[in-house]
């Protein structure tokens, strides 16, 4: 009996064996090889905290270390409310919901590539962009946008949220369906009002589709490359006012423009992914379940 139960368990762990095996020599040796690389030059002479001190001093990182932050936190607190916002009404309309989640999925089986391709198109400066042709008709522009160093960033926020809302909105809106109808038939009997329903069923409800989305959604902004590089290429540009984080490792690992100096972007990487792990920490602590139960809310009697 025994023998039989420890084949089945072999059997189990030796499924285990191939995703644990990739995790080890995708994941793990390349953080472990890239924490040490940080504390070595170019000639793999151990430097101690010499690059560390480098991107302390460096005015470049420190730049991109407040656009990383800056682009992350406004992208987020875009993205996330107006997908659950747009999840919503999805959720309400009675026909043609399969249809509308289409629509807004298409953005995101474009590339980046092309994306930031039609966006400067539709942003480029004076009457030419399509945002400016439009804007006139009501008054305002032209604006720069994306070659403006104070727009830049706002702009490029625009083109990431209208790209990756719909995932969001299809998260969203497959938490909604698991919300009980039965707390809204209660709130309905006890005469509250849709919007309470809303503010105290729903919200509540979706407690871990939040925590998931808005953890999720900062990652992916703090390891932003692809929409910067996709406008800006290596640059940064304007003004250095697109260079990230990411950005900045790879002109320092690959670029042919620029000298290359792979421990400075070694630490350049673990800088990020300490900030990654304090800020998904943070994120873990502020939105983690409480287990509290969802309070049905009453109507006052007089």
């Amino acid at each position: 009996m025994k023998r039989s139960k420890w084949k089945e368990y072999a059997s189990w762990y030796l499924l285990l064996l191939i995703p644990l095996a990739g995790t080890v020599i995708f994941n793990v040796y390349p953080l472990i090889q890239t924490f040490i690389d940080s504390f070595q030059n170019m000639k793999n002479v151990f430097i101690g905290g010499v690059n560390y001190k480098i991107l302390w001093e460096d005015e470049i990182f420190r730049q991109s270390v407040v656009n990383t932050l800056y682009m992350a936190v406004l992208g987020v607190c875009f993205n996330v409310p107006i997908a659950f916002i747009i999840a919503n009404m999805l959720n309400n309309i009675p026909i043609a919901k399969n249809v509308y989640k289409v629509v807004f999925l298409l953005p995101m089986i474009m590339s980046m590539i092309t994306v930031g391709t039609l966006f400067k198109y539709l942003m480029m400066p004076g009457e030419e962009g399509i945002f400016n042709f439009l804007l006139e008709y009501i008054g305002l522009g032209p604006y720069d946008w994306l070659n403006d160093p104070a727009m830049a960033r706002e702009s490029l926020i625009v083109m990431v949220v209208w790209k990756g809302m719909g995932y969001n909105i299809i998260l969203f809106f497959a938490g909604l369906q698991a919300v009980p109808r039965e707390l809204y038939e209660a709130a309905k009997i006890d005469g509250a009002s849709e919007f309470k329903q809303w503010i105290y069923i729903t919200i509540p409800s979706m407690k871990s589709s939040f925590t998931f989305v808005i953890i999720t959604s900062t990652i992916a902004a703090l390891k932003r490359f692809t929409d910067v590089y996709a406008i800006s290429g290596e640059t940064g540009n304007p003004a250095g006012a697109l260079n990230t984080i990411m950005l900045y490792v790879y002109r320092n690992s690959f670029s042919t423009l620029n000298y290359k100096d792979l421990g400075r972007s070694s630490a350049a990487s673990i800088v990020l992914f300490v900030i990654i792990l304090i800020i998904t920490l943070l994120n873990f602590k502020l939105t983690g379940s409480d287990n509290t139960e969802t309070k049905v809310p009453k109507r006052r009697r007089g």
